[in-house]
């Protein structure tokens, strides 16, 4: 038969190891967020939109079909790989790479140059915003 104080300390023992078990779980799932959050895109300063949003919309309007994007990508060979547009300084090769100048590139690229190679994809105001905010992450 248990002691009185011998029974206590086992309840502790349980109390103890629960915590513990439970202080490891908790650690673990903060440190898998934390590890989603790293590879998360945020909008460099100055973009509006949502760079989350932007890489899907790359892959919706086709642009890979012209455009390569890193490797192991769909890799087009029609338009310059845009790997690093974001640390560019020209767009189209005449026009500064900022925010707003991206955003109207990619809305209307044939109005900023005429004759270009890159189609008016009747992309929206919003889905530039997300679209630019996605190049301008990529450096």
């Amino acid at each position: 038969m248990m002691e009185p104080h011998e029974v206590h300390l086992r309840g502790c023992v349980f109390v103890c190891l629960g915590g513990a078990f439970a202080t490891l779980a908790a650690a673990g799932a903060i440190a898998f967020f934390v590890a989603r959050g790293e590879t998360r895109h945020t909008a460099p300063t100055g973009f509006l939109g949502d760079p989350e949003r932007g890489r899907a919309l790359v892959s919706a309007y086709g642009c890979p079909s012209c455009h390569a994007f890193g490797s192991g990508a769909a890799s087009g060979m029609v338009g310059p790989p845009l790997n690093n547009i974001g640390a560019r300084s020209y767009l189209a090769g005449r026009f500064p790479n900022i925010p707003g100048v991206m955003k109207q590139w990619i809305e209307h690229p044939r109005e900023l140059k005429p004759g270009t190679a890159m189609p008016d994809l009747g992309v929206s105001g919003r889905d530039a915003d997300d679209i630019a905010a996605y190049l301008g992450t990529l450096r």
